[in-house]
């Protein structure tokens, strides 16, 4: 089972250009950090998203700890942002191929979250246009039960988004504990 690393960082209102391209440049450089097997990097007005597949648990660690990774938190990120969410998924799904735009999702951990609508929300959105790459997070200390990301070429974008905007129709109560971003590729992610 492949690792899939999220972290979806809001941009200060007040964040250069400048700062915010060196947060995009060190996360692209995460693809090269121990244990990634590919890095996805896009961007919206508000936001900044990286979604980095790892070869499984063993190497969620090294990654996390690895010079690539500390370097854009600590001086991509930080500098630029008044806020961020990661989480780090267990799934089955291969690294995508093609991507012109990515979904990324979290659901918080709440005392009122039973199992059944982890895994209920997980089908759903396994069933969403694009690849998928989603599951439960993998650490104790997690803030989140579940997670992913939903890779998207172009011509599969407003399938997805109508097929999104159904599914949320549906998600009742749990709506307001999931975190989400839709970001557009920057290039050479």
């Amino acid at each position: 089972m492949a690792i899939v690393h999220v972290v979806c960082a809001a941009l200060r209102t007040d964040a250069t250009e400048e700062v915010v391209a060196n947060a995009l440049a060190l996360a692209r450089a995460l693809g090269d950090a121990p244990g990634a097997q590919r890095s996805i990097v896009g961007r919206n007005a508000a936001q900044l998203v990286a979604v980095t597949w790892l070869g499984g648990r063993d190497a969620l660690e090294p990654f996390a700890a690895s010079p690539a990774h500390m370097a854009f938190i600590m001086r991509g990120l930080a500098p630029c942002i008044r806020g961020m969410w990661s989480a780090a998924v267990e799934t089955d799904a291969a690294p995508p191929g093609p991507v012109a735009s990515m979904w990324v999702f979290a659901l918080q951990s709440a005392e009122t979250l039973f199992e059944w609508q982890v895994r209920s929300l997980l089908e759903e959105v396994a069933g969403l246009p694009g690849a998928p790459a989603a599951g439960p997070t993998v650490e104790e200390r997690e803030r989140y039960r579940a997670g992913g990301a939903v890779c998207l070429d172009a011509a599969a974008v407003s399938a997805f988004e109508a097929a999104l905007a159904r599914a949320r129709m549906g998600w009742g109560e749990i709506a307001g504990a999931i975190v989400e971003a839709r970001v557009d590729l920057e290039p050479g992610a």
